[in-house]
């Protein structure tokens, strides 16, 4: 049976110096123990599309689909989707302005009730309503310029649900980069 050796009982000078750091000592954060960023600045569960001009989170348990004309971002439960569609500016076209394509927007959508309306500007332009059926949507319109993202938040459940709420950060998520 093995033993154990005794370790020698602190003093109580020893465990008083242990309780208070000295003046000298400083709270340094070893190299080791920094959060380390993911590859290309990206956090983990950021999709990047194949031209690399999109992004979006997607959250843990969420389904990710991406089609030919936009991106899913779906809960488990089914009862929240965000969806994400491009339109890309012809030569001919003035300056893709999100304002614009909103107003359009709610100009034809089933809006029932009170229309929340946040702040626009040339670049962004969200709005908030339920539809005659009780869903909850959340619209946002982001733009460069030349490319143009309609990203919708669809759900049953209220937008403060928890699934509400994380797709409303999904939204909040969205990136497009800059002309270049």
């Amino acid at each position: 049976m093995p033993t154990k050796a005794k370790q020698p009982k602190k003093s109580a000078a020893t465990k008083k110096s242990m309780k208070k750091p000295s003046a000298r000592t400083s709270n340094v954060v070893p190299k080791t123990a920094t959060k380390k960023t993911a590859v290309n600045g990206f956090h983990p569960g950021t999709y990047i599309v194949p031209r690399g001009h999109v992004s979006i989170a997607v959250p843990t348990f969420w389904s990710l689909r991406q089609t030919n004309d936009d991106i899913q971002v779906e809960s488990e439960a089914s009862e929240t989707t965000v969806i994400v569609t491009a339109y890309k500016r012809n030569a001919n076209v003035k300056s893709l302005d999100a304002r614009d394509y909103l107003k359009h927007f709610l100009d034809t959508a089933p809006v029932a009730g009170r229309l929340q309306t946040g702040d626009s500007t040339k670049q962004r332009a969200s709005a908030r309503f339920r539809d005659e059926e009780g869903d909850n949507w959340f619209v946002r319109f982001i733009s460069n310029g030349q490319t143009l993202l309609l990203a919708t938040c669809h759900s049953n459940r209220p937008l403060t649900s928890r699934d509400g709420k994380t797709g409303v950060a999904v939204l909040d998520s969205i990136k497009l980069k800059a002309r270049g």
